[in-house]
């Protein structure tokens, strides 16, 4: 039986960590990419210890030469996913927010997700059963102060979800965006230092949820979807 592979982006730490150990127990080879080297080691070291094996890719995702390249390397290879997971947050009045941070966050969370899925497609074709995950926000689905960038980036992906699904389903290659509400992450102790955990959906969860879409049969799919805590309002 062939093992199935799946690039992982912001697999250093958070969701992308998580998806990768879950994918792991699965059996199924993840791809780990990341700006830290160091903590990618971590993670496949995590992958090795359940018995399977991770390769790792330190590159920016927004590093149109870096990403060039990491698909050069993967040429005439199959992959089976691609799980859009890299992401930053600015929490900033819009009146705060400079050009370039906003030319940041839409780099990382709209346009990195556009660039890496098109480079990857032609492995992805490769698979009997190929899946491009994006990982969203909750945002997507309600108005929240002081996240404008954030959520137009965010809003822009469920647009090109959206968009390239329809593309892609005569390939039966698979297009879904997941939107976590508040998730146990560090970015979100980042964003938000001293948050009731309570409220939050557990990374392992997201990484669960993740497995179930892409364990789907060949030529099913789902809409895309919000995953909350009932107990966060």
């Amino acid at each position: 039986m062939t093992t199935r592979t799946a690039v992982i982006t912001g697999a250093g730490q958070g969701m992308g960590r998580a998806i990768a150990l879950r994918f792991a127990q699965a059996g199924i080879k993840p791809a780990l990419v990341g700006r830290t080297e160091s903590k990618l080691r971590e993670v496949a070291h995590e992958v090795a210890e359940l018995g399977s094996e991770a390769s790792v890719h330190a590159l920016d995702v927004t590093d149109d030469v870096a990403v060039a390249q990491f698909g050069a390397s993967l040429e005439g290879e199959t992959v089976d996913m691609l799980i859009n997971c890299a992401g930053d947050w600015l929490i900033a009045l819009m009146r705060d927010t400079s050009n370039e941070q906003l030319d940041h966050i839409m780099r990382v969370n709209l346009r990195a997700p556009y660039v890496l899925s098109r480079t990857l497609l032609p492995n992805l074709r490769r698979s009997d059963n190929a899946s491009i995950i994006n990982i969203g926000s909750i945002v997507t689905a309600m108005s929240v102060p002081t996240v404008t960038a954030y959520t137009a980036a965010k809003v822009g992906l469920k647009g090109l979800t959206g968009s390239l699904a329809a593309e892609l389903r005569p390939e039966r290659i698979r297009v879904v965006m997941i939107s976590p509400g508040p998730a146990d992450t560090p970015m979100r102790a980042a964003a938000s230092p001293g948050i009731d955990r309570s409220i939050l959906v557990e990374a392992e969860t997201i990484a669960d949820t993740v497995h179930h879409v892409v364990s789907l049969p060949r030529g099913i799919t789902t809409s895309d979807f919000t995953l909350h805590s009932m107990r966060w309002e």
